[in-house]
């Protein structure tokens, strides 16, 4: 690590630098400076063309650019101190001591912009989808190089960090287009299982499940108070929510039209005389 008084020293001997420039070869390097900003703008315009042929991030088209712009402008600064006749490898201890101090200061947040990398390039999830982080579901908003933005099924909006999705097991619901709705039914012994069976494909049918998709509806288990049913079929992902809210009132419809008893846990005690 260098000490202060070295750093000090260094900045007054780039100062008598400076004032000892004569005018013309100032004014090559102004022009040089200029020079390079304009050949710096240019690269960045020939980036960003071929970034938008890629499937990379909108958000990491910012970041490449960003860091790339940097890295020339830093050359350029190089390049024209080391054409006055500055020490360069003085100019680049000073830029490693601040880089150090800057990079200490936002740790966290470099380590967000590398999670935000890695997600933008492996691409776990794209912008609509519908995940799961470590049992937090929502719909992705946004997808940023420190956070991502869920909105959750009741409005809320969530910033996850990316250093955080990164080591995360993402559950990714909208990925294959369609998911399978599954759901547990009980009727009363005293109610006929074919006529069980047949409200509850009824009600499944209001639901519009994939046609091409496998329907089924099974006899489960003899349960303590009623018999256990059990059924799933497949629908569009994006209609998920909404389906499995529906098709429980639908159930209820088609028992009450069909006479079918839904039961709750109930005990019966027999008594016996002994008289």
């Amino acid at each position: 690590m260098r000490r202060y008084s070295d750093v000090v020293q260094e900045l007054n001997n780039l100062k008598q630098t400076m004032e000892g420039l004569p005018l013309r070869t100032l004014l090559i390097a102004v022009a040089m400076l200029l020079v390079s900003v304009l050949l710096v703008q240019l690269v960045i315009r020939l980036l960003d063309g071929v970034l938008k042929k890629t499937r990379l991030d909108v958000s990491l088209h910012r970041f490449i650019k960003n860091m790339l712009r940097f890295l020339l402008y830093f050359i350029a600064v190089l390049m024209v101190a080391s054409y006055v006749g500055i020490d360069v490898s003085s100019l680049v201890a000073l830029l490693s001591v601040a880089s150090l101090a800057f990079s200490l200061s936002v740790q966290n947040v470099l380590s967000n912009v590398a999670g935000g990398i890695m997600v933008t390039g492996t691409k776990p999830f794209k912008r609509g989808d519908y995940v799961s982080v470590d049992g937090l579901e929502g719909t992705v908003i946004e997808i940023g190089m420190i956070y991502t933005n869920l909105s959750t099924i009741d409005n809320r909006s969530v910033l996850i960090p990316n250093s955080k999705l990164a080591a995360a097991t993402i559950e990714n619901f909208s990925a294959l287009g369609k998911r399978r709705l599954d759901l547990e039914i009980s009727a009363s012994y005293d109610s006929n299982p074919k006529l069980v069976m047949q409200a509850l494909h009824r009600a499944l049918n209001r639901c519009e499940p994939l046609p091409d998709e496998e329907v089924r509806v099974e006899f489960e288990e003899f349960g303590d108070s009623a018999i256990r049913y059990h059924v799933h079929f497949w629908i569009p992902a994006s209609r998920f929510v909404q389906t499995r809210f529906d098709l429980r009132r639908y159930v209820w419809e088609e028992f009450k039209a069909a006479g079918v008893e839904m039961t709750y846990p109930h005990l019966n005690v027999h008594l016996q005389n002994h008289e």
